[in-house]
């Protein structure tokens, strides 16, 4: 099993940026005494007030996350949908693969970086992934690039409940010469993925399922297909 870096234990961003020299103290002082009335979050409210970059910023996120970052980056490179996800599998998880590059899929991900989906997406998909940070302006256009551009022959399905997963996955399964299963969680949902013979079905059990608990068992079963 993949263990993903943590930063152990995460610098608040503040402080990070006070280290980077990205703002003074007197400056984060004055940030954070108006956050409550602006309601805007941290980074935000520097930028706002003219104490730090959009560049600065993003570097302060990634050293925070022990992640790489990108200040600019092109939305066509989303367009060939490296990683050959559908596009609900891209909106749910967070992440945008923009380049496969020697066994290694990079993709692109916003702050809050969130790990679940990346240790997630690296079960699935079985690569290694590369995460970079971006703006957020910068994700929402390689994500509605790719999601524009993602794959037509991936499915993804949310199902009811156990008996219907079981279903779908013998119905994806059927008459297939090769079958692989693998499932992952990220956050309160599983998600399984069944490619049988290059076509790629992906289901999504919501954690209001009532047999939710029994996935493992039910897994177990439908390998044998």
């Amino acid at each position: 099993m993949r263990e993903s870096a943590r930063p152990m234990p995460a610098l608040r961003l503040g402080t990070v940026l006070i280290q980077q020299r990205g703002v003074t103290a007197n400056q984060l002082a004055t940030a954070l005494a108006a956050q409550p009335r602006t309601g805007l979050r941290l980074g935000d409210q520097l930028i706002q007030m003219g104490f730090t970059s959009r560049e600065q910023l993003l570097r302060a996120l990634a050293a925070q996350s022990n992640v790489k970052y990108l200040t600019t980056i092109d939305p066509a490179l989303a367009r060939t949908a490296p990683g050959r996800l559908s596009a609900d599998e891209v909106r749910a998880l967070g992440v945008v693969p923009f380049r496969e590059d020697d066994g290694k899929l990079l993709v692109a991900c916003s702050a809050p970086l969130r790990h679940s989906a990346l240790d997630a997406l690296t079960i699935l998909i079985d690569r290694v992934i590369e995460p970079y940070l971006v703006a957020d302006d910068d994700f929402e256009r390689l994500r509605a690039a790719y999601i524009e551009s993602a794959g037509a022959s991936i499915e993804t399905t949310t199902v009811r409940d156990i008996p219907d997963g079981a279903s779908r996955v013998a119905k994806a399964a059927a008459g297939a010469r090769e079958v692989s299963i693998k499932e992952a969680q990220i956050e309160s949902f599983t998600w399984v993925r069944i490619a049988a013979d290059g076509r790629i079905s992906t289901l999504l059990v919501p954690p209001s399922s009532p047999q939710l608990q029994e996935h493992d068992a039910w897994l177990a079963a439908t390998t044998r297909h």
